[in-house]
């Protein structure tokens, strides 16, 4: 599972706030230490980024 490694930075993290939609469009997971994870589709793709 070579992808969750990209996670490891929230790992054990409290989840603070959700931004649903956030102004792309898609979702934004918001943790402790102001740790952002964005999610939206792209080409018909589930795409996730730290931002």
């Amino acid at each position: 599972m070579k992808n969750v490694e990209k996670f490891d930075q929230i790992k054990m993290q409290e989840l603070v706030k959700v931004e649903d939609p956030d102004s792309d469009g898609g979702l934004t997971l918001i943790f402790q230490e102001n740790k952002k994870l964005q999610i939206k589709i792209v080409d018909g793709k589930l795409v996730s980024e730290f931002i």
